[in-house]
């Protein structure tokens, strides 16, 4: 009987024993596993905090924000740009791909297998007058920020899963080149917003190259990258359309092209091209306005003062909310 109940005792100081074992050891393992995670957790923020250091220093135009909800996103510094540095494409094709903090999924391979595809007028050159109507479109060559305006035919024909040929037209003061050329889809990102007010978009990056008539006088090469922004709707959830909701507003951009022009006459003159709808996502001093575009005084010339002054399209204006608008002697 005593045997008995020494066994009974010293189990039961055994099993609390035991039990004080068990605790201790989920314990500890939990503390492992916390401080596995917090540096797991810091080791990732170091690295994205190297990772945006990489790209964002003190000297670089491109910068890297927060928005209210936490989320990152790239902005142009205008006032650290360069004018010694000829090419930005590189730049702006960081600028155009999403970073760590949004919301986003690549659908590069859908568009390669043709179940996501861009709406058929997505490359043409446009503006608005009540409707689409036939325009060039604005940009800047050179140091000199010359007016060139660029317009690209209706006709893009799709040549390969990734590439289209196009051909438009380049105006440079009086001179007219023709051209033919490829935009290369490099990649297509659906982006998601968090804000719910906000629509989703599609991101598009291409590589473009495009030559102007050899045996024209003032003509060259073009190359850089494009960027778009664009949308899908329920009705047509594989079409992605060109987004130009908010192409009368403020600091709107899209479709831009930045790049470079080099001179056939002279390979060794390479000079800093971009254009697009509306503003330019590289102003430099160039474009000092504060929602729309406003031309620096200093870049003054007759391209740009008819700009600014609204004759840049010579527009008749219809004589009714039912026609539509017409020019004065199309050079495109």
């Amino acid at each position: 009987m005593v045997a008995t109940v020494e066994g009974w005792i010293f189990l039961t100081l055994l099993s609390l024993s035991y039990e004080k074992f068990v605790v201790t050891l989920r314990m500890a393992t939990l503390s492992k596993i916390l401080v596995l995670c917090v540096g797991f957790a810091l080791s990732n923020n170091l690295w994205a905090q190297s990772h945006i250091d990489s790209v964002q220093t003190d000297t670089s135009p491109l910068k890297i924000e927060r928005d209210a909800l936490g989320a990152v996103y790239y902005w142009i510094d205008n006032n650290a740009l360069d004018l010694d540095r000829v090419d930005y494409s590189d730049l702006y094709e960081t600028y155009m791909t999403p970073i760590e903090g949004q919301l986003f999924e690549e659908c590069t391979q859908l568009f390669i297998e043709g179940k996501l595809r861009l709406e058929p007028d997505f490359l043409k050159t446009y503006s608005y007058w009540r409707d689409k109507i036939d325009t060039p479109v604005n940009g800047v060559l050179g140091n000199d920020f010359r007016r060139i305006e660029v317009y690209f035919y209706p006709d893009a024909v799709k040549s390969d899963s990734v590439t289209y040929f196009v051909k438009g037209r380049t105006k440079v003061k009086k001179n007219v080149c023709d051209f033919t050329g490829e935009v290369k889809i490099k990649k297509i990102y659906h982006k998601y917003e968090r804000d719910i007010d906000s629509p989703d978009c599609y991101v598009i990056i291409a590589d473009y190259t495009l030559k102007e008539d050899a045996t024209q006088k003032g003509s060259g090469e073009f190359q850089g990258v494009m960027g778009a922004y664009g949308y899908v709707t329920k009705d047509a959830p594989e079409v992605i359309q060109i987004d130009n909701i908010d192409q009368d507003g403020d600091g709107y951009m899209n479709r831009s092209y930045v790049g470079t022009w080099r001179s056939y006459k002279n390979p060794a003159v390479v000079k800093r091209c971009m254009w697009g709808d509306n503003r330019l996502p590289f102003r430099f001093d160039f474009d000092i306005g504060a929602g729309k575009i406003v031309v620096n005084p200093k870049y003054s010339s007759p391209e740009w003062d008819n700009f600014m002054q609204r004759k840049h399209l010579d527009i008749v204006e219809p004589e009714s909310g039912d026609s539509r608008a017409t020019y004065k002697n199309p050079w495109w």
